[in-house]
């Protein structure tokens, strides 16, 4: 995934934006402005849902470039290197130059990542509720809380073990160490995550066939993305 935009540098890792992110942004703001937002706490004036719903997702892109992080700086101290982070229309992606040299290197890149998620959702959430018994009432309550529950629906999506997710790195590495071959365990795990991507890709129609609704389709090609990931680590493997 290229780059449509530098935006520095972390921890000595280049991170980069491609302008497919934008979408990411956009949809987000309109979900939580006019959907979730207006029904928990109506009354507000539109701007005032707009701004929130912009502050939760820019913190929402935010969560996921420190995800990709976790595994760039996991990835440096086990010996392989990071040429850069980039953020793109399905999340985020670290791209690694060169592979991780034993099982126990390619578990600890490969977890750090859900950690890291479930981290910030304990965070967000902790914060939200010393907001809520200070008194505070809302808004920003309720983007914390939005926070919190997208946060850790990501650790556990990334948990599934299909490659490319996490999980599927995990399996990869378990794998690696019971057979001692890391060629056999790269082809399992992609071709769970080819099994995975199809799943997903016939809930995500069946979603769009039954009514109108951009869940549907946003699984489907989440899982189209999935079996294209999946089959190109198969071949390489």
């Amino acid at each position: 995934m290229r780059e449509s935009l530098r935006l520095g540098t972390i921890a000595g890792v280049r991170v980069g934006i491609n302008w497919s992110a934008l979408a990411i942004v956009a949809l987000l703001v309109i979900g939580l402005a006019t959907g979730q937002l207006p029904a928990a706490y109506p009354g507000r004036e539109p701007v005032e849902y707009v701004v929130a719903a912009l502050v939760g997702a820019l913190l929402f892109l935010a969560s996921l470039l420190a995800h990709e992080l976790a595994h760039a700086v996991v990835a440096r101290r086990n010996g392989v290197e990071v040429h850069s982070i980039v953020l793109w229309l399905l999340g985020g992606v670290a791209q690694l130059e060169g592979e991780p040299r034993t099982p126990g290197a390619d578990f600890r890149i490969a977890v750090v990542g859900p950690l890291t998620s479930f981290v910030l959702a304990v965070v967000f959430g902790a914060f939200g509720m010393v907001l809520a018994l200070a008194g505070v009432e809302g808004l920003p309550v309720g983007v914390l809380a939005y926070l919190a529950g997208t946060n850790l629906v990501l650790a556990i999506f990334n948990l599934i073990p299909a490659a490319p997710l996490d999980g599927g790195r995990v399996l990869r590495a378990a794998l690696w160490r019971s057979r001692g071959q890391r060629d056999s365990a790269a082809i399992t795990a992609a071709r769970a995550g080819r099994v995975f991507g199809f799943i997903l890709v016939g809930l995500g129609l069946l979603q769009v066939l039954a009514g109108p609704g951009i869940n549907g389709l946003w699984l489907a090609i989440l899982g189209w993305f999935l079996i294209s990931a999946a089959s190109a680590e198969e071949q390489q493997a």
